[in-house]
């Protein structure tokens, strides 16, 4: 059983056909004020987004950049929304909080953005084509993370760290890292631990390893997340 369980990012991708979502219009001052002031954020800036959920292509104009904002959510808590992005074909939107929060922002974000029209008097938002999920977690475990090998295999890292290791007693702290590949997909090479699409279990930093806490990425909503985590301590409590 899952203690001390933290949902630490919840992201969500909402993404458009082409020129479905009017950068241009969005990107003016009137506008970027109102989205502003509607969410509470502390700084905007019209500028290239971070690259998230792939890249961000050169644009004209670039794209905007909220940070740090606020949503009450279900009246009474509140979820600190650590970034909005508008990219040429993407929304982004991050809460330290559960992706259900990002459905209830992104709903009020639309119904402000529908009183709008484009220059030509289309709407400047469409219907997503796409939603891509990413969240972060942290929780205590039951096992220790080196249980997903089986005893040889622990036997056998345990004693290569130790012919290794440059002080007494270190041991391995395995981080497991899998991604999704199509079967007639090349296999770029190794992918960063925060890649969108990777599923990553690692010693959660600052922490030790006889604590069992882990930190979790994984490309799925929080609570599918959260339903994930569960059944893999249990599988693995159970060994």
């Amino acid at each position: 059983m899952l203690e001390q369980v933290k949902i630490l990012t919840s992201r969500r991708a909402y993404e458009f056909h082409p020129d479905d979502l009017r950068l241009s219009t969005l990107c003016t001052k009137p506008v970027q004020e109102q989205i502003q002031q509607l969410f509470h954020f502390q700084t905007t800036l019209m500028g290239s987004p971070m690259a998230t959920f792939g890249d961000v292509p050169a644009t004209f104009p670039p794209g905007i950049v909220f940070d740090m904002g606020v949503w009450i959510f279900q009246d009474k808590q509140l979820v600190p929304i650590r970034f909005l992005h508008f990219e040429q074909r993407r929304i982004v939107i991050d809460v330290a909080g559960p992706s259900s929060a990002i459905t209830a922002i992104f709903e009020h974000l639309r119904q402000f953005l529908s009183q709008l029209q484009a220059a030509d008097g289309s709407p400047v938002i469409g219907e997503p084509e796409r939603v891509l999920e990413y969240t972060e977690i942290s929780a205590q475990f039951s096992f220790p993370l080196d249980k997903v090998f089986s005893p040889s295999m622990r036997k056998f890292f345990a004693k290569s760290v130790s012919e290794k290791a440059s002080e007494k007693e270190e041991i391995p702290i395995p981080i497991l890292v899998i991604q999704p590949l199509p079967p007639e997909q090349e296999y770029a090479g190794v992918v960063n631990v925060n890649h969108p699409r990777s599923f990553t279990l690692a010693l959660r930093a600052g922490s030790h390893p006889e604590e069992h806490v882990y930190f979790s990425a994984a490309p799925l909503d929080s609570e599918a997340h959260l339903s994930y985590l569960n059944e893999l301590d249990t599988a693995l409590t159970s060994r």
